[in-house]
């Protein structure tokens, strides 16, 4: 891959993206509980204040013939060093089958995706 090293500083940062996989938190009815994988990839940054945030916008994998959509933006950018960063995803998926899901995971923390 080779880079435009005329590229400003605020250019590389909106044309990257994150992958983002992991798990819902359990819900469902009482005989019913489980939870649901998925392995996604955010949009492109947006600035955001002194920062950035990414959209996301996925769907989960089918447990007992439903699935639900996660969908919003991440929060800010979270330095971890290195010059490396992650983002939160926190929220909930969409109400399917009666119930929704609580969802808390990070960004990978890999070197952003360029694209």
């Amino acid at each position: 891959m080779f880079f435009n090293r005329n590229c400003r500083c605020e250019e590389k940062i909106r044309q990257h993206v994150h992958d983002v996989e992991g798990y819902t938190q359990l819900a469902g009815a009482r005989c019913d509980i489980h939870k649901h994988c998925f392995n996604a990839i955010t949009g492109r940054a947006i600035p955001y204040g002194n920062s950035h945030v990414h959209e996301v916008d996925f769907v989960t994998d089918i447990t007992d013939c439903h699935c639900h959509k996660i969908c919003g933006r991440t929060g800010p950018a979270i330095p971890i060093g290195f010059d490396n960063h992650i983002h939160l995803i926190e929220g909930y998926t969409t109400f399917n089958d009666g119930h929704k899901h609580c969802v808390n995971v990070a960004t990978g923390i890999e070197k952003p995706i360029v694209c």
